[in-house]
């Protein structure tokens, strides 16, 4: 028997955050991330309330097949990332781990990503693969 004054009492913790049909590992901040032991595809994310339903926007994505080697402070977009984020303390990461797929489908789901979010530090320096350049209105 339920009562209707304890029915809304428990909230159930978030189950992650989704892009298209990947889901991904609750954000973290990029500073206290652990990655995960897998391949798959990662996303750095801003505080942003004006995004629903989670308040967070993308601004990167990409892929790996070792998290822990990639997404690193080391990566060849980290300063972009923290620059368009104000800082590293709102620079946030959530993981896809996909370790079924091989590296050529990783590619592809990292470029759907891209070409349905817009990502701001993928696009600079046309660094979206030519064949998704002209979809993105960066063709040269």
């Amino acid at each position: 028997m339920k009562s209707a004054g304890r029915a809304n009492l428990y909230v159930l913790p978030r189950a992650g955050i989704r892009f298209s049909n990947r889901t991904f590992t609750e954000p973290v901040p990029f500073a206290l991330a652990v990655p995960p032991v897998s391949s798959g595809i990662y996303a750095i994310l801003v505080p942003d309330a004006l995004c629903r339903p989670r308040p967070f926007r993308s601004i990167y994505f990409g892929e790996s097949g070792n998290f822990l080697a990639r997404v690193t402070e080391k990566h060849e977009r980290y300063e972009d990332w923290t620059r368009e984020a104000g800082g590293v303390a709102n620079t946030y990461v959530a993981f896809c781990p996909t370790p079924l797929l091989k590296q050529e489908q990783r590619r592809w789901v990292e470029n759907d990503l891209v070409a349905r979010y817009r990502p701001v530090c993928n696009l600079k320096g046309n660094q979206a693969p030519v064949a998704y350049q002209s979809l993105l209105g960066i063709a040269k």
